[in-house]
């Protein structure tokens, strides 16, 4: 076996064409003749061939044997370089080996050593275990003495306790009958008390409802005189007035019709005449003085006095008004305000509102029905396109 830092070997006997194409072998002339020339001829065919097509590949060809031993250089160079390599690594190999030896040694070393500090360790921790548990068990008898002791006093301490509790509750027991029964006295004292307290508050409030009816019944006594007195006076004084206003013959002229102010209502006005310059009861007069309006006598509602000759009279007459009077038409139901409210919504439009008349002031007063319910006037009025509608929001069960 060679070495790889030496050449290959040489065979003077080989020629330059024997790393590429083989030793050559002996033939057998005599059997293969015919065969070797055939293929001889086969051969310088494709040669001839070949020759045309690319250079030449004979080995016999100069250039061709200048190019093989080209390569063969570019191999030796490669191979030696490679034999160079193989030797760096196997010396590297050997340092390698050198220092995993000496780790194991060491780690051997270091493995001896660590045992021997693991079972020294553990023979300390067992000897102080076994102090520990010593000790632990001087502390556990000591501490168990200790209980046993603290019991005891315990136990005497709560059957002390126990007998100071039985005297203490027996006491309390005493005392709280004793408390009872005073109680018992006080409460019986207090309701003895309490019903005398009762019977002269009885005794006072009955005699001062007998004072309180006495003063009651001289006041109504004297309220009954002062009504009679007051009624003899007015009365007096009517006749007076009426005879005096019959004396100077007061009547009311240019009595006239105005705008309607509610429903079926209208405003009258009139002129009270004959009333003397002198005459100093000029309002009392306009109120008692009544006016036919419609075949009915009414008197006024308000007078104003300008001066002798001018005592107007105002008049709200509600009956026989057809003009003034308004309704409701184009019912219309918007349902339960919101689910669970229990309220519905109702609307109505106001027909027939007079000229002049203020919107709001009749559909506030124009009475309507429906469902079984009376209504004065609607509730909620607005005004939308000059048309005038009311609202209602009333109780349902149905929108629960």
């Amino acid at each position: 076996m060679r070495s790889h830092d030496s050449p290959p070997p040489y065979y003077p006997s080989s020629s330059e064409a024997d790393p590429l194409i083989g030793r050559r072998k002996p033939f057998h002339r005599q059997s293969i003749c015919g065969y070797a020339a055939l293929i001889v001829l086969f051969i310088i065919s494709i040669t001839i061939a070949i020759g045309y097509i690319r250079p030449s590949n004979d080995p016999l060809d100069p250039n061709v044997r200048d190019r093989i031993r080209k390569d063969w250089d570019i191999e030796l160079r490669q191979h030696q370089k490679e034999v160079l390599e193989r030797i760096e690594t196997h010396k590297r190999w050997l340092l390698e080996d050198d220092d995993r030896f000496r780790l194991r040694e060491q780690w051997g070393t270091e493995v001896e050593q660590h045992n021997r500090d693991m079972e020294e360790r553990q023979k300390r921790d067992e000897q102080e275990k076994i102090l520990l548990r010593e000790e632990w068990g001087k502390e556990v008898e000591e501490h168990e003495r200790q209980v046993e002791e603290r019991r005891k006093r315990d136990e005497q301490e709560r059957i002390l306790l126990h007998e100071k509790w039985n005297m203490e509750a027996e006491e309390h027991e005493r005392e709280v009958e004793e408390r009872r029964k005073s109680d018992e006295q006080e409460r019986i004292l207090l309701h003895e008390q309490w019903n005398r307290e009762v019977e002269e508050h009885k005794r006072e409030v009955e005699e001062r409802r007998k004072r309180e009816e006495q003063e009651r019944n001289i006041l109504r006594e004297k309220w009954g005189k002062e009504v009679e007195e007051h009624g003899h006076e007015v009365e007096k004084r009517r006749k007076y007035e009426e005879e005096e206003r019959l004396r100077l013959n007061m009547f009311w002229t240019d009595l006239t019709s105005h705008t309607c102010t509610t429903y079926a209502t209208r405003e009258y006005t009139a002129r009270l005449v004959n009333v003397p310059t002198y005459y100093n009861r000029r309002v009392e007069a306009c109120m008692a003085t009544s006016v036919n309006i419609h075949g009915v006598e009414y008197t006024p509602k308000w007078c104003e006095d300008h001066g002798p000759d001018k005592v107007i009279g105002h008049w709200e007459v509600d009956q026989h008004e057809p003009d003034c009077a308004s309704w409701w038409i184009w019912y219309k139901d918007f349902g339960c305000i919101s689910p669970g409210s229990g309220q519905r919504r109702i609307e109505h439009y106001l027909e027939n509102i007079p000229s002049g008349g203020d919107w709001k002031e009749f559909c506030a007063t124009t009475p309507i029905s429906f469902r079984g319910m009376h209504f004065t006037g609607a509730q909620f009025c607005f005004n939308r396109n000059h048309a005038t509608w009311g609202h209602w929001v009333f109780d349902d069960e149905s929108c629960k």
